[in-house]
């Protein structure tokens, strides 16, 4: 396997696991982790959309700083593996433009919603 595929294959998780992440809840299903079901009383200890946000947002941040990091260490000449790097940058690309394109997602329903009429 090259360095490519292996970093595709180790993103195609991520987004796999994001997605099984978010999926709507069955009726006799078990809750995802860290989704909550819009109701009037939340569960104690369930996570809010905006939580499983905020929590997605901080990953991304994560990972662009580790790949930031990465870069900086393999400038300098430290001991740090080219394939790691180049690893560590499309891993926070693409986990960037999953989030891109979640934002995206969620302003067009926005819009959709209030352009309902009621």
């Amino acid at each position: 396997m090259t360095v490519q595929s292996v970093a595709m294959q180790q993103a195609l998780e991520q987004l796999r696991s994001m997605r099984e992440a978010v999926r709507p809840v069955d009726a006799g299903a078990e809750q995802p982790r860290g989704i909550a079901v819009s109701s009037t009383s939340s569960a104690p200890g369930a996570g809010s959309f905006l939580d499983t946000m905020r929590s997605a947002v901080d990953s991304v941040n994560e990972q662009q700083r580790l790949s930031r990091q990465l870069q900086t260490s393999y400038v300098r000449g430290e001991d740090v593996s080219l394939t790691d790097v180049a690893i560590a940058m499309q891993r926070s690309s693409v986990a960037f433009e999953a989030t891109v394109q979640v934002r995206n997602k969620i302003l067009e329903s926005y819009k959709e919603i209030m352009n309902m009429t009621v």
